[in-house]
C-alpha cells in the first residue's frame, strides 16, 4: 500500500476505493506518518495545497490486477490541477512500452458533456489508456488533486472522486 497510513481513523477519510490521510503535510500529523513522509522522500504537502486519495480496490472492493481491465470515469474535479497515477505493488512506476504513467487535468481528453473515461489496462483500447503492464500482480491508483476547492478541503468526504469498474472478466 502507497499511503499506509491513509486507512480508516481519526483524520482520515474514504470515498469509495478511494482513501486519504488529512493529516499528511501537515502539523497535525502523527510521527509514523512523517517518519513515512521522510523515509520515502515524498514531498507531501499540507491538505490546503492537496490532497492525496489512493486506490487499492475497484467500485465493488476487488483488489486492483495488472491482469484485469478497468474504467476510471472521471468526472469534473474539484481542484486547479489533478493527476491519476499508477503504480505497480512495489510503489515504482509501471514499466510499459507507451511509457506512459498518469494523466493529468492537461493530458486528459475530457468530454464536452461531462463525464470521460480513462481505459486502464494491459491491452491497449481507444482514447486515454493507462498502461498496466503485463507482469501480473497487483497495482495501485495515486490521485492527486492540487489547489483543492474550499469546499472539498472542508469536506473532502463529500467529493466526487473518480469511479473504478472492471471491464468484462477478470482472470
Amino acid at each position: 500500500m502507497f499511503w499506509w497510513f491513509a486507512a480508516a481513523g481519526p483524520g482520515n477519510v474514504i470515498v469509495g476505493p478511494w482513501h486519504a490521510s488529512l493529516a499528511t503535510g501537515g502539523a497535525d500529523a502523527s510521527m509514523y506518518t512523517r517518519n513515512y513522509v521522510a523515509i520515502t522522500a515524498l514531498l507531501a504537502l499540507n491538505r490546503n495545497e492537496a490532497i492525496y486519495f489512493e486506490a487499492q480496490h475497484d467500485d465493488d472492493g476487488r483488489k486492483l490486477s495488472t491482469n484485469c481491465d478497468y474504467d476510471i470515469t472521471v468526472a469534473p474535479i474539484q481542484a486547479r490541477w489533478w493527476s491519476i497515477t499508477a503504480y505497480a505493488d512495489d510503489n515504482f512506476l509501471i514499466p510499459n512500452a507507451a511509457n506512459r504513467f498518469s494523466y493529468n487535468v492537461r493530458s486528459f481528453g475530457i468530454v464536452p458533456d461531462g463525464d470521460s473515461i480513462i481505459a486502464l489496462g494491459s491491452r491497449q483500447r481507444p482514447g486515454n489508456w493507462l498502461p498496466t503492464g503485463s507482469l501480473g500482480g497487483g497495482f495501485n491508483l495515486l490521485l492527486r488533486l492540487y489547489n483543492p476547492d474550499a469546499e472539498l478541503v472542508e469536506a473532502p468526504a463529500l467529493a466526487k472522486l473518480p469511479s473504478i469498474k472492471l471491464v468484462g472478466k477478470c482472470p
